[in-house]
């Protein structure tokens, strides 16, 4: 097994370094991938939860699902296949991926690089339907970056404010208040700009400080407290969070390609978009 992933994490690192063939679920570092893989990915054994392809015994082609089986959902990492491989081999892999999980996974995302023409390709043939676009914008490590005095950690007095305003904001996304709650820890936090009557914004980030990596994976500003600075106090608070006490040197993000005034934001704290991104959902019956 451990051989197994090791193989695989190699391939998909080299892959996902590459514009044309990347996934946005996957990270580009093998030792990240392979502890991802080994102690973190899918509701599933990773025996379970990719299939591979080769070829005179070199891999030529893998598709894993993150599979949450409390929903019966996945996060495709994939398909990823050797150069000049056609889009067939992508097919096979997905035909040998959904008959293994069979009726334990029946809803996938796919999150794929603007420039990943094959995985273009691939969601068309099995069906998709394309969602939204984002952007990954990346931040470099700054100096004084100073953190505004209404920005804390949040208090447990306001858990079921920043619940209520982080499921409103983000009815279906892959994490629910609680989820964060629940994960929060050194290296998760979440910042709060709190009054006597709940939060009126919110930013949680996550960071890795082994890989070098740090995320804003959420902010959201209560829509009767815009256009008081919030957002951008709450971005600079995560950044001072990730790159000055967990050392982490670039912050990502993503975000929709059609919110301008956050993008706008974000660029003012000092982001810059890297990558751009397409959604889609595939459900299988």
């Amino acid at each position: 097994m451990q051989k197994f992933l090791e193989a695989i994490s190699t391939f998909i690192a080299l892959a996902n370094q590459k514009a044309e063939h990347h996934v946005g679920y996957c990270g580009d570092m093998q030792e990240e991938i392979l502890h991802t893989l080994s102690h973190e990915f899918s509701d599933l054994p990773a025996r379970e939860s990719f299939v591979a392809k080769h070829e005179n015994g070199t891999i030529i082609g893998v598709l894993g699902a993150d599979v949450d089986l409390g929903d019966g959902t996945a996060e495709l990492w994939g398909p990823f296949v050797k150069e000049g491989q056609p889009v067939e081999l992508a097919l096979e892999l997905w035909e040998d991926l959904t008959m293994r999980l069979g009726d334990k996974a029946h809803t996938y995302y796919g999150f794929y690089n603007a420039q990943n023409t094959l995985a273009r390709n691939f969601m068309c043939r099995v069906g998709a339907c394309k969602g939204s676009q984002h952007l990954i914008m990346h931040a470099s490590k700054q100096k004084g970056v100073k953190v505004d005095s209404r920005v804390y950690e949040l208090s447990p007095e306001r858990h079921a404010s920043f619940i209520k305003l982080h499921d409103e904001a983000f009815p279906e996304t892959y994490m629910s208040g609680l989820d964060i709650l629940n994960r929060l820890d050194h290296e998760h936090k979440v910042f709060a700009v709190e009054s006597e009557a709940g939060i009126k914004g919110y930013a949680y980030v996550k960071g890795k400080p082994t890989y070098n990596e740090g995320t804003i994976e959420f902010i959201a500003v209560n829509p009767a407290e815009r256009q008081q600075g919030i957002g951008t106090a709450l971005t600079k608070a995560a950044l001072a969070f990730l790159q000055d006490e967990l050392g982490i040197q670039t912050v990502s993000m993503t975000v929709d390609a059609g919110h301008e005034q956050a993008i706008r934001l974000y660029g003012r704290a000092g982001f810059e978009v890297v990558h751009r991104m397409e959604h889609y959902v595939v459900r299988v019956t």
